[in-house]
């Protein structure tokens, strides 16, 4: 488990390194969605080793199938809903586009995904990444 929070910590900072410009209540919002994913992390990461959910070319997670647990689609809807927050924020204080933030976290996050992780191909097919190297 240790590893796993290192590793979240480190998907972070490089995912994030703009955010400690924020200031005010940006930085209070960006705190709390910090947090947020940081909470959630764990289960992501299960959600991940067990081939329900993977990461998405947007920059956002998405199931894999559709006939996953109710607690799996919430699981997106929270994550996803933190990173479009986030995202924003991080838009802002670098005036990039969020289309943009979005779509380096994409690359970001296929570079760390493990190889029993799904992420989806350039037909936005699901492909475990062992098989799309």
């Amino acid at each position: 488990m240790v590893m796993n929070v290192k590793r979240f910590l480190t998907i972070l900072m490089l995912l994030f390194p703009v955010i400690a410009l924020a200031t005010g209540v940006q930085a209070e919002d960006r705190d709390g969605i910090i947090n947020s994913m940081k909470e959630r992390y764990p289960a992501l990461l299960q959600a991940k080793e067990q081939g329900l959910i993977g990461e998405a070319r947007d920059g956002f997670v998405g199931l894999v199938r559709q006939d996953v647990p109710d607690a799996a689609k919430t699981l997106v809807e929270s994550e996803n809903s933190d990173r479009r927050m986030l995202f924003q924020i991080i838009a802002r204080d670098t005036s990039a586009t969020n289309e943009e933030v979005a779509r380096q976290n994409g690359i970001r996050m296929y570079l760390l995904a493990r190889d029993n992780h799904f992420l989806q191909d350039r037909n936005s097919q699901w492909v475990l990444k062992r098989d799309l190297l």
